[in-house]
């Protein structure tokens, strides 16, 4: 018994190589390769069409009317009766100037005119009795004449009075500053008691309830604009939370200007009731109803792929074979946020693959899968199918 037991401790260790070896030996055989499936893209057709790109410019707020206010007489300051910020009606008096002497002034010429009309109308008298008496051979021709020229100074005296009359009202009146329309006052320059000269300007107001914001336009733009009045632009504020507002072209310069060699367009919109857009915010303006241009190519710019060098390319699928080849082009501007127009390497009949982030290759085959996009030519293709297949 014991010569047993010792012959199968010498003997188990042998088996358990042998086992070791079968299993290497069965591990040792290389594993068949994966046939990995094709990756799947999406497939759109280049486009060629008629593009009308929106152009903007910066810009900024200003009142439809702004006006620098002053007196047209001299004389020391006695009332303000409007602040900064008052909104006021047209005609309200918005500062008052002393009238004293512009009152006292008018007095005398009308006293003075009162005198002149009764020396006129005695003088007209004198000179119709006159002509009765040439006319009787009474007086002489020298008489009448005096007589006609003392009628027709008086008269003239009345009339140079009635003038001075006149203007000595408006000098009265103007000693009353008041508002030319309807608005608010933005500024106060002169203080009350001052003593203010004729022209100084004494205080600004602007009208609020119509906006306008100029633009300049490069030289190399202005064919693309169907200029006329009512031309439509969309105004962005950022002061406004982003909110846009249409606005008409009002006016426009057709001369340009000497330093920028650019084109002042300016536009006007209706103040909004329920936002509050005041002069000096700063803006952009939109135009989008432009004159047509000539077709162009355009993809989607997830089509688009880093070439060589740092050209831009994209995969051109081969529908015969499934497979797809890079291809050099050169790019425009954009026309949206999500297109791009070719300017050159494509003719508008390719079909291009939507790569993304995948890793594609020269001549890798790939396997097209349904495509959200409307100008993608399988999808139609893979509808039917579908159809079909229920």
């Amino acid at each position: 018994m014991n010569n047993t037991i010792t012959t199968l401790r010498h003997s188990a260790p042998a088996c358990l190589f042998c086992l070791l070896l079968m299993s290497c030996s069965h591990n040792s055989k290389a594993p068949e390769p994966d046939t990995q499936a094709p990756p799947r893209v999406s497939i759109v057709q280049s486009m060629r069409t008629a593009v009308q790109p929106e152009l903007s410019y910066p810009g900024e707020i200003r009142a439809s009317r702004q006006t620098e206010l002053s007196f047209r007489v001299s004389g020391p300051l006695t009332a303000i009766l409007k602040q900064p910020g008052d909104h006021v009606q047209k005609g309200e008096v918005l500062m008052q100037i002393d009238q004293r002497d512009y009152l006292d002034n008018l007095k005398i010429l009308e006293a003075e005119l009162r005198g002149a009309q009764a020396r006129s109308k005695k003088s007209t008298s004198d000179f119709d009795r006159a002509k009765k008496l040439l006319h009787e051979d009474v007086i002489a021709r020298s008489d009448y004449d005096m007589a006609q020229s003392s009628a027709a100074s008086a008269q003239a005296t009345v009339q140079n009075l009635k003038a001075q009359l006149s203007l000595a009202r408006h000098q009265y009146e103007d000693t009353s500053l008041r508002a030319p329309y309807n608005g608010i006052v933005t500024a106060q320059l002169a203080e009350n008691h001052e003593m203010i000269r004729a022209g100084q300007i004494v205080t600004r107001m602007h009208d609020i309830s119509t906006l306008e914001i100029d633009c300049n336009v490069a030289e190399n733009d202005m064919n693309r604009f169907d200029l006329k009045k009512g031309l439509q632009g969309l105004i962005t504020l950022p002061a406004a939370e982003g909110r846009s507002f249409s606005a008409e072209l009002k006016e426009w310069s057709t001369a340009a200007d000497t330093t920028t060699r650019t084109y002042r367009l300016t536009f006007s919109l209706s103040a909004p009731e329920d936002s509050s857009i005041l002069p000096g915010m700063t803006g952009e303006i939109t135009i989008s109803n432009l004159k047509s241009t000539t077709p162009v190519v355009t993809i989607p710019i997830d089509a688009l792929a880093a070439g060589e060098e740092g050209k831009s390319m994209v995969w051109l699928y081969d529908t015969r074979d499934g497979t797809l080849r890079s291809h050099i082009i050169e790019t425009g501007a954009m026309t949206d946020d999500n297109t791009i127009v070719v300017t050159s390497g494509l003719k508008g009949d390719e079909s291009i693959a939507l790569t993304g982030s995948q890793l594609i290759s020269e001549g890798m085959q790939v396997t097209v899968q349904a495509s959200h996009d409307s100008q993608s030519p399988q999808s139609d293709a893979s509808k039917a199918k579908g159809e079909n297949q229920q």
